[in-house]
């Protein structure tokens, strides 16, 4: 810490809901959409509950309003209709049996300040401090610091998330596996300073090629991961070419040659009967097709779960796109 930062304590006593209302966020369930969140006391946060009535999340309203007045038509009337769980990519595990709750006796408090601005309470020996000092760190934790996109854990944290919303809802969902064509001859060619510039601009590619409201997270090396949110029988292709025709548009000149990408793809849909499987066996799937499109002259291959847990595998005809079969992760003169 800084040396001209200061954190003193003051002992206090506070009556528990005295505070200004103003200042108070408001507290909405997790299926409440987006449109019909109001936040009028203009609170930088909206909290998050369950069907009973724990806390299970922070959204800061700054991101419920950049989605709701998104440039994209399309995108801006899907988010007015999504539930504002959608949005939880910071979770607050359960740590009692009755989960989070207000107190309106008396408590003993000691305020953290730093210079003069409170930083947080100290209750009961617990510790609590500013969600806005904390929630960079936060994201910090869940982001994979070179593309910025959600690291490992936090997209198996979202998935978990929307498959237990698609068990209440019955909207469907994908997972769709990304993985660089000889990647390794990059790094082995012209260093892991180059290899980085090409996992960042894939990651650029990917997050820009898919849908707001869809996931997409580094799952490690040169592997990437996308979670497809609703996508009706048959419509993975779309999200597949778009993302493969994305990753066509990446060239970029070092040692005078220019460095092209291209990947292999496996995509897994379930689309019902949510409750007879686990969210880990769609990766699953995914990862075989992922195989598969290694294997094979297809660039990918899917598997779609309608009712049928032993559907077949089969490659993804994508009319008009590029074939990176032809053109794999190299360098041309």
């Amino acid at each position: 810490m800084p040396e001209s930062t200061h954190i003193s304590t003051d002992s206090a006593i506070l009556k528990a809901g005295q505070s200004r209302e103003v200042d108070a966020p408001q507290t909405v369930h997790r299926e409440t959409l987006l449109r019909d969140i109001t936040y009028a006391n203009k609170h930088a946060y909206v909290i998050v509950s369950g069907d009973d009535g724990q806390i299970i999340g922070i959204v800061p309203a700054r991101e419920i309003t950049r989605r709701l007045q998104s440039a994209n038509k399309f995108e801006r009337t899907r988010w007015q209709g999504m539930p504002i769980g959608a949005m939880l990519t910071m979770s607050l595990a359960t740590t009692t049996p009755n989960g989070p709750a207000f107190d309106t006796g008396e408590i003993a408090c000691a305020a953290i300040c730093e210079e003069g601005r409170l930083f947080g309470l100290s209750v009961d020996g617990d510790l609590f401090l500013s969600w806005k000092r904390l929630e960079s760190m936060f994201i910090a934790a869940l982001s994979d610091p070179l593309t910025g996109l959600m690291n490992r854990l936090a997209y198996e944290r979202r998935l978990h998330e929307e498959w237990n919303r698609s068990q209440r809802t019955q909207n469907s969902i994908g997972v769709v596996v990304v993985d660089l064509d000889d990647f390794k001859t990059v790094n082995d060619t012209y260093g892991h300073v180059v290899g980085d510039e090409v996992l960042s601009r894939v990651g650029r590619q990917l997050e820009i090629s898919m849908r707001s409201y869809d996931v997409v997270a580094r799952f490690g090396g040169d592997e990437f991961v996308a979670l497809c949110l609703g996508c009706a029988p048959g419509e993975i292709k779309i999200p597949v070419k778009r993302l493969l025709d994305s990753l066509a548009e990446i060239a970029f000149v070092v040692q005078g040659e220019t460095i092209r990408v291209a990947a292999s793809v496996g995509a897994a849909v379930r689309h019902v009967d949510f409750d007879r499987t686990q969210p880990e066996d769609l990766f699953v799937a995914a990862d075989k097709c992922l195989y598969e499109a290694k294997m094979s002259t297809s660039n990918s291959w899917k598997i779609e779960y309608s009712g049928d847990d032993t559907p077949s595998q089969e490659p993804v005809v994508l009319r008009g796109a590029t074939d990176p079969k032809r053109m794999a992760l190299t360098s041309e003169s």
